[in-house]
């Protein structure tokens, strides 16, 4: 290609981004369910749904058409939800895909701006934490053990350093690793109280989380409150 893979890719990931949201302002079923939505109160929300947002008792946003996706949106540009009307948003490996100047501050702002008083923001991301301190272990079997499914890194990757990287920067998909103080202090700064670190599967939101199990060895989970 004329192009590097990275650029063509983000140039990909951009033009159906700007379809998506031309799609909110002109197609007509588009505007019916945004006509909805801002009606709507004490929703629970999946940002970022991927192929495993549930069927029912949540609101279910991609970008992209996947099965159980309530409505295609760019959650990094606009949320399509009133002020003050979600008592829960649940995100789950999304944050670290949002550039931390550009789209970060303004996506967990419009989170903080939809969610009710008391509303809870459920966050996940993958836990730096525990991918340096396997890195640091003398042998592979901790990488292995945290290693979103592959069997065996050591064949995937040629030293520990490059899995430490998919992890970090997934290509260039991702913007860095997280870990407890980052979070909460992009948190904190949005105006989220009550921050706290939970185990995978319990917190507060009504009728508990949503958490997904592939997820579980490796994810930081955070919930805060507005």
């Amino acid at each position: 290609m004329p192009i590097t893979r990275h650029v063509f890719d983000h140039c990909r990931l951009e033009l159906n981004a700007i379809i998506v949201r031309l799609m909110h302002k002109f197609h007509p079923v588009y505007l019916y369910k945004l006509y909805l939505l801002k009606r709507k109160k004490n929703l629970l929300v999946n940002i970022g749904c991927g192929p495993y947002g549930l069927d029912q008792g949540w609101i279910n946003l991609d970008l992209f058409p996947i099965k159980n996706v309530y409505l295609r949106t760019d959650c990094r540009k606009s949320l399509p939800f009133s002020d003050n009307t979600c008592l829960g948003i649940h995100v789950e490996m999304f944050l670290e895909h949002l550039d931390p100047k550009d789209e970060l501050p303004f996506f967990l702002y419009s989170c903080y701006n939809v969610l009710q008083k008391d509303g809870i923001l459920r966050v996940v991301v993958p836990d730096a934490q525990k991918f340096i301190n396997a890195y640091q272990s003398k042998d592979w079997i901790e990488m292995n053990s945290i290693s979103y499914g592959l069997d065996d890194w050591a064949i995937n990757f040629p030293t520990k350093m490059d899995a430490l990287n998919h992890v970090f920067l997934q290509g260039y998909e991702h913007y860095g690793g997280w870990d407890k103080d980052r979070l909460f202090n992009v948190l904190s700064k949005s105006g989220f109280i009550s921050i706290r670190v939970v185990e995978f599967g319990i917190g507060d939101f009504q009728n508990g989380p949503i958490d997904r199990e592939y997820h579980r060895p490796n994810g930081l989970y955070v919930e805060a409150k507005k």
